[in-house]
């Protein structure tokens, strides 16, 4: 896995300087089909921006860039889970295309399917690292979440991600499949 830092020193976010004690991550995808990290760090380095994640995975590459201090207080869940818990952005195939809500199309399944699948093992990697780091538990309740779990308890605004996106490809990724995938990585490393 490959981590690139690229702190966004000029996010409103940032310069707050709130930390917090990491209890959890939760797992987002953007909403959007662009594959492309850089392209969201570019519009998150603005002194205007109202959200803030603490890593964007390219979808294109499966590179991780940290756009946050792992224990800076993110704005991204829409809820108290931005107290708890840290956030990474999944980037999303281009060949998508939003139809309303969280429902899309695909141009290209192929394709999307290989940004999905460079994108989820990352985020398994990186998830392995964290819990390692922070002395978290995969597998137990509320530690890994998506945004749409996060919603679910309560902790995070009303959002689909990324659970939209696995269940609308039909590529079998699940949650529950994810957090043991991170439990097994953890064992490797």
């Amino acid at each position: 896995m490959e981590i690139v830092q690229r702190i966004l020193t000029a996010n409103p976010c940032y310069k707050s300087g709130r930390t917090i004690t990491v209890k959890g991550l939760m797992l987002h995808s953007v909403g959007c089909p662009q594959p492309s990290a850089e392209v969201f760090i570019k519009n998150y380095s603005n002194p205007a921006s109202k959200v803030c994640v603490h890593a964007f995975i390219d979808a294109d590459t499966g590179v991780v860039y940290q756009t946050l201090p792992w224990n800076h207080r993110g704005w991204h869940g829409g809820g108290s889970a931005n107290n708890t818990h840290i956030g990474v952005e999944m980037c999303e195939p281009s060949c998508i295309k939003y139809t309303g809500g969280a429902k899309f199309t695909c141009s290209d399944r192929e394709k999307a399917l290989a940004n999905v699948k460079k994108a989820y093992d990352a985020a398994v990697e990186l998830f392995a690292h964290l819990c390692k780091e922070f002395q978290l538990n995969p597998l137990e309740d509320g530690v890994i979440v998506s945004h749409k779990e996060g919603h679910d308890r309560g902790i995070a605004s009303g959002h689909a991600d990324p659970d939209h996106l696995w269940n609308g490809l039909d590529c079998g990724y699940t949650m529950t499949g994810f957090r043991q995938d991170v439990a097994n990585a953890m064992e490797r490393q």
